[in-house]
């Protein structure tokens, strides 16, 4: 069966359906500061980089209702996603706002004299709106999974983002790709790793060991035009015969999951709330649940009965010795919650910064340099074991 496991989303069903969804159509509004000059107008669509066709030639009028309402002839008069498109004078004068509905985000090229384009942001008194097609959908990946690759196909468009969060608000990808080439779909496939803290100094660590995430996992998806219009390309099926279908969008992790029972499984393990005078003791200890663990995970947090010490420097040893996480004096009434790894050698004893498993040997004992003189602490470790 092996154990890695694909978890796959369609941010639109198969016809083309968008009701099935959850989405969020934001309609394309520019901005065009119009003044003195007769003029054309060309729109481009974002998600396929093609341009359409331009207005005719639009008589400039002084009086911006009449400026607008010219406009808008001339741009309905192009057809298809344009047809329906509206044109009206902002607050600011001047400005003339186009909307294109259904979530496209269109660009637009004046030709003739002077004027301002907003594709986003204020102008004046008016605002303009990027179009777009938001898509929100739930990953299974069960109660613990590492996340290890990200493949999005099918979504032909220049600007795709993609952003994922899991049960306790930990990023794993975001960001804005081109998965468009004239015409054809470019997936997206990227191969994942974590930022997180690095145990020997509880500092920021890029690219740390690998990342654990809560489930589910909720996927937020944006394109910048909706899935309906697509073109369609050609499919290789039935042998070498070729047919034209419209690539269905798909989002895919690769994740290795928690198994229950067994190797690979994922303990969640706490010291709970300790006092200061179990501190003091060396009575402040977190089982692992095993007796040795990799410790993908970690939660520190300060907190009452009483006011919490803002001003608090942790140390966690395992029992070897080694010092899992350790950090100055930090406030920790906002809890951290971070991925951890550690640094630590090659095989040809090279030192290697923050890219090593934190693998621990059980108890972790809690120390707080100073002390600990108000309120708890509590530490908690998610634990491969």
């Amino acid at each position: 069966m092996g154990k890695y496991k694909e978890r796959s989303v369609y941010p639109a069903s198969f016809s083309g359906d968008l009701i099935h969804d959850k989405i969020v159509v934001t309609n394309d509004v520019t901005i065009i500061n119009w003044t003195g000059t007769d003029s054309t107008f060309t729109p481009t669509r974002v998600d396929t980089g093609t341009a359409g066709s331009a207005t005719g030639t639009v008589t400039f009028n002084a009086t911006d209702t009449v400026a607008a309402a010219a406009m808008q002839v001339a741009i309905r008069a192009l057809g298809g996603i344009y047809a329906n498109a509206t044109v009206v004078a902002g607050v600011t004068a001047d400005n003339m706002l186009i909307t294109v509905y259904g979530g496209y985000n269109i660009t637009w090229i004046k030709t003739g004299g002077a004027g301002v384009i907003t594709e986003t942001g204020a102008a004046g008194s008016d605002t303009a709106v990027v179009g777009s097609i938001a898509y929100t959908k739930q990953i299974p990946i069960g109660k613990f999974a590492k996340v290890k690759k990200i493949v999005a196909k099918g979504f032909v468009d220049d600007v795709l983002t993609v952003s994922i969060s899991d049960a306790d608000g930990k990023i794993v990808h975001t960001g804005g790709v081109d998965t468009h080439n004239a015409g054809l779909d470019v997936p997206m496939i990227r191969l994942l790793t974590a930022d997180g803290v690095a145990g020997e100094d509880g500092a920021a660590a890029a690219n740390t060991s690998g990342g654990l995430f809560r489930g589910p996992l909720t996927a937020a998806i944006t394109t910048r035009a909706p899935y309906a219009a697509s073109a369609a390309q050609p499919v290789s099926k039935f042998g070498d015969r070729n047919e034209l279908q419209r690539p269905v969008p798909r989002l895919t992790l690769v994740v290795e999951p928690d198994v229950l029972g067994g190797a690979g499984r994922v303990l969640q393990r706490t010291t709970g709330n300790v006092t200061p005078a179990a501190i003091a003791a060396g009575l402040a200890k977190l089982d692992l649940g095993a007796p040795i663990g990799n410790i993908k995970r970690i939660k520190l947090e300060n907190g009452g009965p009483g006011t919490p010490d803002t001003s608090v420097a942790p140390t966690l040893t395992d029992a070897d010795g080694l010092v899992v996480y350790t950090k100055t004096s930090t406030d920790y009434t906002s809890p951290v919650l971070e991925q951890l790894s550690h640094e630590g050698f090659d095989q040809a004893q090279a030192a290697v910064p923050d890219l090593v498993d934190v693998v621990a040997k059980s108890p972790l004992t809690l120390a707080v340099s100073g002390g600990l003189t108000t309120g708890t602490f509590k530490v908690t470790a998610w634990v491969e074991v």
